[in-house]
């Protein structure tokens, strides 16, 4: 019980798969969502800043989503047609108030460049109006050499996990605790 009770004291990391762009068409309505309809800048794989919706989708055509091998394979397992193959991931690294903005993208930059490099693109946005500072990181599923990106539960686990350690090294304390430690069981939090 005493550790329940000061993990609940240190905040916890969210790391959270949100979906998945299975066309271009999609992925540029996410780049939109992102930067709030171009309102927000748009920070990029290679510390570009994007701004505006024209320069959006002008940075975007450089991801080259229509050549993505993944899309134009058939039929598995026995199916009479091929599922969608997801284009991008859209993941969201986020912290609770009142965690400053600027930390949770400090440490969301590190946590990007780590784990994604120069192998997957990548492009993020700070969203900073609501009560929890949270980054939505949009990372291409395919790599250059035609690699895919398969985020599964344990990678999950180790993400966050590493992004509580980034946000610790931005000197915010933070936790990556499994839901068993802290009392909770599946679904919302109590």
């Amino acid at each position: 019980e005493q550790i329940r009770r000061t993990i609940r004291r240190t905040p916890e990391v969210i790391v959270k798969v949100t979906g998945g762009g299975t066309n271009p068409g999609a992925v540029a309505a996410h780049f939109a969502y992102i930067s709030r309809r171009g309102k927000l800048e748009i920070e990029t794989d290679e510390a570009e800043r994007i701004a505006g919706t024209d320069a959006q989708r002008t940075f975007l055509a450089t991801w080259h989503l229509e050549l993505s091998a993944g899309q134009y394979r058939g039929p598995r397992d026995q199916r009479t047609n091929a599922r969608e193959t997801k284009l991008v991931h859209k993941i969201v690294l986020s912290m609770p108030a009142p965690t400053p903005p600027e930390k949770v993208l400090a440490a969301a930059r590190a946590f990007a460049r780590e784990k994604f490099g120069v192998r997957h693109r990548y492009a993020m946005a700070v969203h900073r109006d609501q009560a929890n500072p949270h980054v939505h990181l949009v990372v291409k599923a395919e790599d250059e050499l035609g690699r895919r990106l398969h985020v599964d539960k344990p990678m999950l686990r180790e993400w966050r996990a590493d992004f509580a350690r980034m946000m610790r090294e931005q000197g915010i304390a933070a936790n990556a605790t499994p839901r068993v430690i802290r009392g909770r069981n599946k679904g919302k939090a109590h």
